[in-house]
């Protein structure tokens, strides 16, 4: 019998490919959208590819281009591209009792972030009860905000709140609100709630699952349990990230785009605008209106991203960590890379390295590609939008509807490439060393 082998990248990139060509075909009819006649097959697949890919890059106006159907197919695309194509797919496979296959497990694992099939279930279980959670309880919050404090109608005050709910904790970015969240820059409530709703979602299911059960009221170190090593990078890298970035915004904008404001909502507008670059998409404030400074920061802050198995892009925090780590060692001349105690494998350094390469070599390609197409914009204009698609954000200066085809073609490759590279070269680079191959003899070369 011949043995097939799990080609599993080609599963994850092929369900998602799936996903946005059917968004787009649904999005393209006539009763997804306000105006007459259907929408640009382009401009569809765009707005599809944004959502599934958890961006937030939007063509149009989503609150006033699109009819509550298309609206609600956009929610959904978000949805399932937050949780993932395989996630929701094998969750439904457990819940009607069938038994996994060992490739399925692989495919999970792999979009999941997972080193080990052991415990995939359940983790696939817990991946969706807890994002169905945690979106209710944000969706109650803005309920509860949009109902009480601005007088919405009840049917619209609940629709509202679960659809920024669930963009927020996916990490997509699509807003309701023809300013985006800027009309809130001081309700701290709301801009508190989504800024939660996107942190939560950015740590990642095996960040939260493993906080969820690390009992810190315990003394005894046996019932405590205990955080993994992945688990404190992800919430060391998170909080010197968001307060960091929070200090640099209000340093930076203090005259600019935070002029004006009270104290507290100067506090509350800069950590906001900490956290949204996370591959969350949401904007305060007017990004084309920051200082080149403050642009800079974002794109920082977009390249590095969320946590690996979350429902945000980016080279990931955990990538970030390592090359840090790797780089002071080096530098103090240690021989091996050591964090929290433990001694963490070359082989992970390798792949860090192998992400932040390709991942810089995509973006430095596109923006290219971007420059000769868009000539009416400028460098920082084009590299924040090619940033913003590949780390999945959603964040712009405003230039997304005025791209070309060819410009807006680029921006999709750079979406579905960002979306999906994460996971496809951690399992390419993830595989198990081979053994018996022949080894040649080692030669030094400088660098540096």
């Amino acid at each position: 019998m011949k043995s097939t082998k799990i080609n599993a990248p080609a599963i994850i990139a092929g369900s998602f490919i799936g996903v946005i060509v059917l968004g787009a075909i649904l999005l393209s009819l006539p009763m997804s959208t306000v105006q007459d006649g259907s929408m640009p097959l382009l401009d569809a697949l765009f707005t599809s590819t944004s959502a599934v890919c958890v961006t937030g890059l939007t063509v149009v106006d989503t609150g006033t281009a699109f009819t509550k159907f298309g609206q609600i197919v956009i929610l959904g695309l978000i949805q399932i591209g937050g949780l993932g194509i395989m996630t929701l797919s094998t969750f439904f496979l457990v819940l009607l009792g069938k038994r996994l296959q060992m490739k399925d497990l692989f495919v999970i694992e792999g979009s999941l972030g997972q080193s080990s099939v052991q415990g995939v279930k359940g983790l696939v279980k817990y991946c969706l009860f807890a994002t169905i959670g945690i979106e209710v309880i944000g969706a109650l919050v803005l309920f509860l905000r949009f109902f009480l404090h601005y007088d919405f109608p009840l049917a619209r005050s609940i629709y509202y709140a679960f659809f920024h709910s669930i963009s927020a904790f996916c990490n997509a970015g699509f807003a309701l609100f023809p300013d985006n969240l800027c009309s809130f820059r001081q309700d701290w409530i709301v801009l508190c709630v989504i800024a939660f709703l996107i942190i939560f979602g950015g740590l990642g299911f095996v960040v939260l699952l493993n906080v969820n059960s690390y009992k810190f009221w315990e003394k005894n170190r046996l019932k405590k349990g205990k955080l993994r090593l992945h688990t404190k990078i992800v919430l060391l890298m998170t909080i010197i990230l968001l307060f960091g970035g929070a200090i640099g915004f209000l340093a930076l904008e203090w005259n600019g785009t935070l002029r004006g404001l009270p104290l507290h909502d100067k506090l509350t507008n800069s950590f906001f605008q900490s956290t949204t670059p996370r591959t969350a998409g949401y904007n305060a404030l007017v990004i084309g209106d920051m200082s080149q400074a403050a642009l800079c920061l974002t794109l920082f802050l977009m390249f590095v991203g969320g946590a690996p198995g979350s429902t945000a892009g980016g080279i990931k925090v955990s990538t970030f960590m390592v090359l840090l780590v790797n780089a002071y060692g080096i530098i103090k001349g240690k021989i091996d890379l050591q964090l929290f105690n433990r001694t963490i494998p070359k082989r992970v350094v390798q792949e860090a390295t192998c992400v932040l390469a390709i991942s810089t070599g995509i973006v430095f390609i596109c923006t290219m590609g971007l420059l000769i197409s868009e000539r009416d914009f400028d460098f920082m204009k084009i590299t924040y939008e090619a940033v913003s698609a590949f780390a999945n954000v959603g964040l712009s200066t405003g230039i997304t509807p005025d791209l070309s085809n060819i410009g807006k073609s680029l921006i999709i490759i750079l979406m579905f490439v960002g979306r999906i590279s994460p996971l496809t070269m951690a399992l390419v680079v993830g595989r198990k060393e081979e053994y018996g191959v022949i080894r040649y003899p080692m030669e030094s070369v400088m660098v540096g």
